[in-house]
């Protein structure tokens, strides 16, 4: 595939593996002809230029590590021609208007496997990092936050927990920024705020960034982690990215600031949420400035749980966790048999 991009490069490779696996374990072989799909042009999203001085029609386009707040260079694109998008998000193509008409989604969980592979394989740098959380009580933080780069709805929610977040004894990191308790020495990067970036390199012979590191340490000093995804003023869309997963592998229990019915679609992927434990109908809450106010409610509640009372059941919730990862190949599954679909799709269109 002519100047394709290195993360749909591994998207294919996967599923070159993956179809050797359907084909040695489950006598499946696949029929797809990948001829035409894989003499399309590849560009990465934000190569405008490129896409809209193609010859091709057809172009496929890698988004594998965004999701539907792309639509700012997708509107961008020739309305005259078609494509295939290759994301890590999902979204509903009826409600959400990117600026192009003609195009198939195709939604591959990028975050999901990578974290998978950066933590888990001892052929990576993190699959040596402490990354389990101690459950060991009493902690001296009620809930513990780290977020990364500043954005305009990412400042309202920290101006509203700063606001009506009624102790003191939580952190909230923002930027590198401490609007809590103070927790430079706990954290393992440390940032001037508005200069982070999670791809600076810390230890480029191992491909560590600052997106994969783990402050364990700020983990095991909260009762509880609020996760604030990536896309959280979006609706009908799903995009979850290392910063739920990252929870998720270490069992720390979490609070997310996502998208509407962000915690369902994870529970439809076999991972468990805290809904027996305590309220999370904020989930269902459609507008963003009364979710927060509802994850605010929840975060005051929080410091009135009895956590000791109710560890074994958040022991067996991070246990079930870790565990659903060992099944991530359904969910690969699910991607691959779509692209298949997809690829059977061009194929028609042109005969």
């Amino acid at each position: 595939m002519n100047t394709v991009k290195e993360g749909f490069v591994n998207v294919l490779n996967h599923y070159e593996i993956w179809k050797t696996s359907q084909a040695f374990y489950h006598n499946r072989t696949s029929s797809v002809d990948l001829d035409y799909f894989l003499h399309l042009p590849c560009y990465h999203y934000t190569d405008v230029e490129s896409i809209n001085s193609c010859n091709s029609n057809v172009i496929v386009i890698d988004d594998v590590t965004e999701s539907v707040h792309s639509k700012n260079y997708f509107c961008l694109y020739d309305k005259t021609k078609y494509y295939i998008i290759i994301s890590g998000g999902s979204w509903d193509k009826d409600k959400h208007d990117i600026g192009i008409k003609n195009y198939d989604l195709i939604s591959y969980p990028f975050f999901l496997f990578e974290l998978v592979d950066t933590y888990m394989s001892p052929h990576r740098f993190c699959f040596y990092l402490d990354k389990t959380y101690d459950f060991q009580y009493p902690k001296d933080h009620v809930f513990c936050s780290t977020i990364g780069n500043v954005k305009d709805e990412r400042d309202k929610l920290v101006d509203s927990i700063i606001k009506n977040i009624e102790y003191k004894n939580y952190i909230l990191r923002y930027s590198g920024e401490d609007f809590g308790a103070p927790s430079n020495h706990l954290d393992v990067m440390n940032f001037v705020k508005g200069e982070f970036d999670p791809y600076t390199p810390v230890l480029p012979e191992y491909h560590h960034d600052v997106a994969s590191t783990l402050p364990i340490q700020i983990y095991n000093s909260g009762y509880a982690y609020l996760v604030v995804e990536s896309d959280i003023d979006y609706n009908d869309c799903f995009f979850m990215t290392e910063k739920t997963l990252k929870a998720l592998i270490t069992g720390i229990p979490f609070v997310v600031v996502a998208t509407p019915f962000f915690l369902s679609t994870l529970k439809n992927a076999g991972f468990k949420t805290y809904d027996e434990l305590w309220d999370e109908s904020y989930d269902s809450e459609k507008n963003l400035e009364k979710r927060i106010l509802k994850i605010i409610k929840l975060l005051q509640d929080l410091q009135f749980f009895d956590w000791q009372k109710h560890k074994s059941k958040l022991q067996s919730i991070a246990d079930h966790n870790l565990r659903n990862f060992l099944t991530c190949n359904k969910i690969a599954d699910d991607f691959f048999t779509s692209f298949e679909h997809t690829v059977e799709n061009l194929n028609d269109s042109r005969r």
